[in-house]
């Protein structure tokens, strides 16, 4: 059996990058330093796992920039939704976590 769908019926039905939500909060000193980050990071799954565990992992892993917090406590979770499931892209989380920043 081969199936070709059109283009929006394909865009549609296949898995996208993850889309993320996050809840955070940052601690500032006086002068303007970063002493604390605390963040929740909730990716949008789809039906299915895949490779949503890595890929909010990645965007943990990620998530504090180019910046240096003595303090930090950050969670992910993959939630499961009731659209196509998402996928990897080549950022893998990574632009994700970055974002937040």
């Amino acid at each position: 059996v081969k199936l070709v769908l059109e283009r929006d019926e394909d865009v549609l039905t296949s898995g996208h990058r993850h889309a993320f939500h996050c809840k955070y909060r940052v601690g500032f000193r006086d002068d303007g330093t970063l002493v604390a980050l605390d963040a929740a990071l909730y990716a949008n799954a789809g039906n299915s796992l895949d490779l949503s565990g890595a890929i909010v992992q990645r965007a943990l892993l990620h998530i504090d920039g180019c910046y240096r917090f003595p303090n930090v406590t950050v969670r992910g979770f993959p939630c499961k939704t009731n659209i196509p499931s998402n996928t990897a892209f080549r950022g893998f989380g990574g632009p994700q976590g970055i974002f937040f920043m």
